[in-house]
């Protein structure tokens, strides 16, 4: 699915291209994203349903952001999920990325509730989310499978869109 352009302090959000691909496998194979991505190759990543995002900093592709959308009127709410490359890392684009689209989501889609579901391990990730205005809900036990083959819990975390951090 094709997405708008979305601009945030250092970074623009756009529809993934072809030519996006080989820089986003590569990062998919980083053992900083690969911990908690487990993926290694892109038709994992691009799920139907998802409209998918590079992120670009710097002019380069340093990342993916997606978000899917529950339909059903009563239950109406989004999904978020997102990675940054490792030489990308700490330097405040992922927190710049998930707010841009956060904006995107709650003005312009009107979702009142974002969810996202790291890794309870994944303590830089929930730092980020947390900054931004996510709380923490709950674990999700045996959540999902790793690439040990084990099974790991989840952290489901959710944001309305009265309490995003702008």
């Amino acid at each position: 699915m094709a997405g708008p352009i979305l601009h945030g302090v250092q970074v623009v959000l756009r529809p993934v291209a072809d030519s996006d691909v080989p820089a986003l496998e590569a990062m998919l194979r980083e053992p900083e994203v690969a911990r908690w991505w487990m993926r290694d190759t892109w038709e994992r990543v691009d799920e139907e349903g998802s409209t998918v995002f590079a992120i670009l900093a710097d002019g380069q592709v340093a990342g993916c952001i997606e978000y899917a959308e529950e339909a059903d009127l009563d239950y109406r709410h989004a999904g978020v999920d997102l990675f940054v490359g490792a030489r990308f890392q700490g330097r405040g684009i992922g927190t710049d990325a998930l707010r841009t689209l956060l904006m995107f989501l709650t003005d312009e889609r009107g979702h009142h509730r974002v969810i996202i579901d790291p890794a309870v391990e994944n303590e830089r990730a929930i730092h980020v989310y947390e900054k931004v205005g996510f709380r923490r809900v709950g674990v999700m036990r045996r959540y999902e499978r790793h690439s040990d083959g084990e099974w790991h819990d989840g952290l489901l975390m959710e944001l309305l869109a009265e309490e995003l951090v702008r």
